[in-house]
């Protein structure tokens, strides 16, 4: 089947998860953010410069992440990023869903997939994208994800081999054998990483000589100085919304490609705050409807207070993009020499 972004029945299933929420996941979820990112860790420009060591996330594979994913990705299935991640902007004149699917044409060239191939994606979410990357490369996909509600929605889809998708934390190491897959991804996961050296080396060694590794994830640029107060709050507002954990300068992620045994192929970061854009206006009509259908009994006022949670400060974001203090779309390829 032709694969499709997110419909209609989707939103609506996302919406009466939400409606329905319990108290235990709604408590779990507000709680999280003051769990999860309250002093993350950061390794700017400056610190690359003086040869700072890098300084991983240490709540990569807790429980309160897992809790976190298991109601935000309901709210991000309401507007545009069942998917987990916003993509660049590939086409300013297409949708985000649209361009998900531009770019991760991209990630498909860049995996060097075909027919009879297998691929990993660590941190597949739904496995919304491995569905994708299969169609466009024959490729059979396999998927780990720290969250077992979106695992139970990978397994429902009749367009996945279920049996190839399974709770799992690349914090830890991958149950594959040596050199079993053809290539590896991670879209906007690896901020999650607690040990960049032992997350890649573990990837070098399920992947096949020749074999190719794709991430493209959260950087910090060259402008954001961290001593800056307005910089600072305008990342932490952006992790929040976005909720990504540790923030790297790029070249951190470069470097560790090296050292784990990987050529570099390419490194490049991608803006994305066009996009950015349509889907804030799109959560701030969401907010808005929440909010008077609260007050008018319509809807729990837990459902409301989990949209402001979520879309809070989301200006910051914008903001941040513009001031090219970050990316969410830093694009490494490498490659395990054949």
């Amino acid at each position: 089947m032709r694969h499709k972004p997110t419909t209609l029945l989707d939103r609506l299933g996302a919406l009466w998860g939400l409606l329905t929420i319990s108290d235990q996941d709604y408590t779990a979820y507000m709680r999280s953010y003051g769990e999860l990112f309250v002093d993350s860790p950061e390794n700017t420009k400056a610190d690359y410069d003086q040869g700072v060591a890098l300084r991983g996330y240490p709540q990569g594979s807790s429980n309160e992440l897992a809790e976190l994913y298991k109601v935000i990705h309901l709210l991000c299935t309401l507007g545009s990023v069942e998917k987990m991640y916003m993509p660049p902007t590939i086409d300013p004149e297409q949708s985000v869903l649209q361009n998900q699917i531009l770019f991760e044409r991209i990630v498909a060239e860049d995996l060097q997939l075909r027919p009879g191939h297998k691929v990993l994606d660590l941190g597949c979410g739904c496995g919304a994208i491995a569905e994708h990357m299969a169609e466009l490369t024959g490729a059979t996909p396999y998927g780990v994800n720290l969250d077992l509600s979106q695992i139970q929605k990978a397994w429902r889809n009749p367009n996945l081999p279920s049996d190839n998708f399974a709770v799992g934390d690349f914090n830890k190491a991958l149950e594959f054998d040596d050199a079993s897959f053809d290539a590896v991804y991670a879209i906007q996961p690896m901020t999650y990483v607690s040990d960049h050296d032992f997350t890649f080396s573990e990837v070098f060694r399920v992947l096949r000589p020749g074999g190719r590794f794709v991430i493209n994830d959260v950087a910090a640029l060259d402008a954001y100085d961290r001593d800056n107060e307005h910089q600072r709050r305008l990342i932490q507002h952006s992790r929040e919304l976005t909720v990504f954990g540790g923030f790297w300068y790029y070249r951190y992620w470069e470097d560790t490609y090296r050292a784990a045994g990987f050529e570099l192929v390419s490194s490049v970061g991608r803006p994305a705050v066009e996009l950015i854009k349509k889907e804030v206006a799109l959560f701030d009509k969401y907010e808005a409807a929440f909010k008077a259908l609260a007050k008018l009994h319509l809807i729990p006022k837990k459902t409301d207070a989990l949209m402001q949670r979520m879309n809070a400060n989301s200006q910051s974001y914008i903001q941040a993009e513009e001031e090219e203090l970050l990316t969410l779309n830093w694009h490494c390829v490498g490659q395990k020499p054949a």
